[in-house]
């Protein structure tokens, strides 16, 4: 688990996605992993985007699945991120705890819920716009995308820019499949991701 997800400690400091490439370097070099296929989803595909765009030696194939990357500038997602963190302090407040789900899942805030300490690095993370990145890797890359995801990290209109703009790119999208695609299709997942490594 990167830090701040799962079981591993959240962080003491802001992290940005080049943070959490060094952690996955790390975890390659003290493995001594070579030949990796390096799947990303979502978050994970911003990692993989900068690890890939870097064309590692060990790095054999990289798979992107409905991965974040692009830059999104949305007033509606700014002004719910200005919202979430003015009412933030409400909740020192015992009595406002029971309305703190609620009014975090209006705002369509709920990463400040799940991990309140990481908000700081949401901000940084989303913020960044990897773009520039794509054209910079020369390794086979597989896309994977499902036809219904709406996350707002990660569109359709991604997808079709990330296809043009990484030179050597598979595009596969999922029919009735989500953000979660692999779990939403996991047959037609698996088999064209073995399709691909293969």
């Amino acid at each position: 688990d990167l830090p701040g997800f799962g079981q591993s400690q959240v962080p003491n400091t802001t992290y940005d996605v080049d943070d959490y490439k060094k952690i996955v370097y790390m975890f390659v070099n003290k493995l001594e992993l070579k030949k990796i296929n390096l799947i990303g989803h979502s978050f994970g595909g911003r990692i993989t985007i900068k690890m890939a765009a870097e064309n590692p030696d060990f790095l054999q194939k990289v798979v992107l699945v409905d991965s974040a990357g692009i830059y999104h500038h949305s007033q509606v997602k700014t002004f719910k991120l200005l919202i979430a963190s003015i009412i933030r302090p409400l909740f020192q407040f015992s009595f406002m705890q029971s309305f703190r789900r609620k009014i975090y899942q209006i705002t369509g805030s709920e990463e400040y819920l799940a991990i309140p300490a990481l908000s700081k690095t949401f901000s940084h993370i989303v913020s960044e716009d990897l773009t520039s990145y794509l054209p910079q890797i020369k390794l086979s890359t597989l896309i994977i995308w499902g036809n219904k995801d709406n996350n707002e990290a990660s569109t359709i209109a991604d997808v079709q820019l990330m296809k043009k703009n990484i030179p050597n790119s598979k595009l596969e999208i999922l029919k009735n499949a989500g953000h979660f695609s692999f779990l939403d299709k996991p047959e037609e997942f698996n088999r064209e991701l073995i399709k691909f490594i293969d």
